[in-house]
């Protein structure tokens, strides 16, 4: 018994003296391909042993995830983490990963051809995310007024179940649903290449977290994206329900950046790039009323410079 009791006082003191395991770096990604060079850094690995790469079902999963301190960094629209900056969720933008340029679009069904005939329609979008933002533009573009469309809450992960149920008549979605239901003969009526650098996409951190791990993972992915990109379609398709071909088209209808590059949207604090891109996405926030001040761009792209 004494021997016993001596070998669990060791143990303890084994594990007392043990260095305290370092915490894990949890990032979430939703289905949209702009952050498939995370996946695919991921399924190529190996990757920071601190690291782990979460797909979630929608844009809002990975904004709930990072206001409740559940994962660590996330890949958001620019929208979107200005709306939880706003809302007081502590966050830096450390790097820019991709523009839409037609990815993001509303689909209707077929025998809607034009915006105008949306008027009186059952319109899907997940709220709080850059959906709004799109819907905001198409009803502009469209003359139409939001009390003459009934607006659904839809996240992302279903978007594709309620057009094709009839449960709603349009869709503001975008890659890979967009080609999923672009293939079932769903009509293309708005899409972002209408909002040129409106839509981009960023790498959000919560203050003093590590980023590093999380760009060289994207700087790993986006490499072997760019060595061989049918061989990476090919991995990545599979995962969204697309061809090859099909997941390559959809890949062209966006600006993926290395890490690089990202960085250049960074110089200048208030006066940078990114900054000054984001003036008319913020603009639009404010006058819906989802921000209730400009953005405070010298702690939000604190780290971005770097």
């Amino acid at each position: 018994m004494r021997r016993l009791i001596a070998l669990l006082g060791l143990a303890f003191l084994l594990a007392a003296c043990a260095p305290e395991p370092t915490p894990p770096l949890r990032l979430a990604v939703n289905p949209w391909i702009g952050y498939d060079p995370f996946v695919l850094a991921r399924d190529r690995g190996p990757l920071d042993a601190r690291l782990r790469i979460v797909e979630v079902a929608s844009n809002s999963d990975s904004q709930r995830a990072l206001a409740n301190g559940m994962i660590e960094a996330a890949a958001l629209t620019l929208d979107e983490a200005l709306r939880l900056a706003d809302a007081g969720v502590p966050l830096e933008i450390v790097a820019v990963l991709d523009v839409s340029a037609g990815a993001d679009a509303v689909l209707a069904r077929p025998e809607i051809d034009r915006l105008d005939k949306l008027r009186g329609r059952r319109i899907g979008v997940e709220a709080g995310a850059v959906g709004a933002l799109m819907l905001a533009r198409l009803l502009a573009a469209a003359g139409i007024d939001d009390s003459e469309v009934t607006i659904l809450s839809v996240e992302a992960g279903q978007h594709v179940a309620v057009l094709t149920s009839g449960r709603v008549d349009a869709v503001v979605t975008f890659e890979p649903m967009k080609s999923q239901l672009a293939r079932r003969g769903y009509r293309v009526l708005f899409d972002s290449r209408v909002l040129p650098g409106e839509i981009i996409d960023v790498l959000v951190v919560r203050p003093g977290v590590d980023a590093r791990p999380l760009l060289a993972a994207w700087q790993t992915g986006l490499a072997a994206l760019e060595q061989d990109r049918l061989a990476a379609a090919q991995t990545l398709a599979r995962g969204v329900e697309l061809s090859a071909e099909e997941y390559l088209d959809a890949l062209s209808s966006l600006r993926l950046f290395r890490v690089e590059e990202s960085a250049e949207w960074f110089d200048g604090g208030a006066a940078a790039p990114l900054a000054r891109r984001a003036q008319p996405v913020v603009a639009e926030l404010m006058r819906r009323g989802e921000i209730k001040q400009p953005p405070d761009w010298a702690a939000l792209l604190g780290k971005g410079r770097r």
